[in-house]
């Protein structure tokens, strides 16, 4: 019986981590389904966009919904094909059990598969509405990029295919030592500020934004002040490719890498981190990654050391991997 995989998402990820699932190197692997209906109409798309927000997600009205805006009955599916959907989180916390139940009885040929790039553990707000979901039958098996969370809860650890390079993004003008960009989130604020504190007192130059509504210091007394504004992220990339070296700072609960490993490999960039597996990772480079438990540990002079940081990166982080990985385990030629 022939195979078929499918991309579900809310749309076509062009600024995001899963864009090569629906690029031209995609064409003939997978194909792309959205999610959720896509309208024209401004005030429609804004009607849907309201109830599908985290108000309603966990009531009786967004159960509702979720139903009426879903998507997957959208494909012309081929009873004589076996196909393979793969949702990533995000989408999965907009789509009810109830509408997969149905779903999946109408489509007996259709496994389905949610995609994790968010720890359980962490604070990630979607994260919410997807957990109490992630027990349902309705699924194949749930795919998660942490190694951790599979052990734990049974899942499907995937390995470390789900980012896409950006290599078509330019290097800003601005350069910096030490960057760091991330929500508030995870109880990891006072850390980063003390990071931050302790680098300007070393001189070292650092692009830090902390995104948060709020409009005031950090930690108190601190020189790191919180943004309000949200980043588009090829924005990012190009001030990533323009630093010297990534921060990255786990969330509480967290005991995995996060987007700023990738970073670091594919764009050649040095990698502060106070992940403790660090050794373990594909990459790995004692030179060129560095781990700290404390601010105390930090070398601020390894940071501002300004040389070319090479890993060799042959592509193998990309989301289209998983195909691979689906292939391997279904005996799927």
């Amino acid at each position: 019986m022939k195979s078929k995989f499918i991309f579900s998402y809310i749309d076509r990820d062009s600024n995001g981590i899963y864009k090569d699932m629906t690029s031209d190197a995609a064409i003939g692997k997978i194909d792309f389904l959205p999610s959720h209906k896509v309208f024209k109409g401004k005030l429609a798309t804004t009607i849907e966009k309201a109830l599908l927000s985290s108000r309603f997600q966990n009531s009786v009205i967004g159960a509702v919904f979720q139903g009426v805006f879903a998507n997957l009955d959208a494909y012309p599916y081929d009873p004589d094909i076996n196909y393979y959907i793969l949702i990533p989180s995000t989408s999965v916390g907009k789509l009810s059990i109830t509408y997969l139940n149905r779903f999946t009885k109408r489509h007996s040929n259709v496994k389905l598969f949610p995609v994790l790039t968010d720890s359980m553990h962490a604070s990630s707000p979607h994260m919410n509405f997807v957990r109490p979901k992630l027990n349902s039958q309705v699924w194949e098996r749930v795919l998660t990029f942490d190694k951790n969370d599979a052990e734990e809860f049974g899942f499907t650890w995937f390995g470390y295919s789900w980012y896409s390079s950006f290599e078509e993004v330019e290097a800003s003008k601005e350069q910096a030592d030490l960057f760091y960009v991330g929500f508030k989130k995870g109880n990891r604020e006072k850390m980063i500020a003390d990071i931050y504190d302790a680098a300007i007192e070393c001189q070292v130059d650092c692009d830090f934004r902390v995104v948060s509504s709020e409009e005031c210091a950090v930690k108190p007394g601190s020189n790191l002040k919180y943004t309000n504004r949200r980043f588009a992220y090829p924005e990012l990339v190009s001030s990533i490719k323009s630093t010297n070296c990534i921060l990255e700072v786990l969330q509480e609960g967290q005991d995995t890498q996060t987007i700023k490993y990738y970073e670091a490999v594919c764009y050649g960039k040095k990698l502060l981190t106070n992940n403790r597996h660090i050794k373990e990772l594909p990459y790995y480079s004692d030179d060129n990654m560095k781990f700290f438990e404390g601010v105390s540990d930090i070398d601020w002079e390894w940071i501002k050391e300004r040389r070319p940081v090479e890993y060799n990166y042959q592509g193998e982080f990309s989301p289209l991997k998983i195909i691979d990985f689906l292939k391997e385990l279904y005996n799927i030629e």
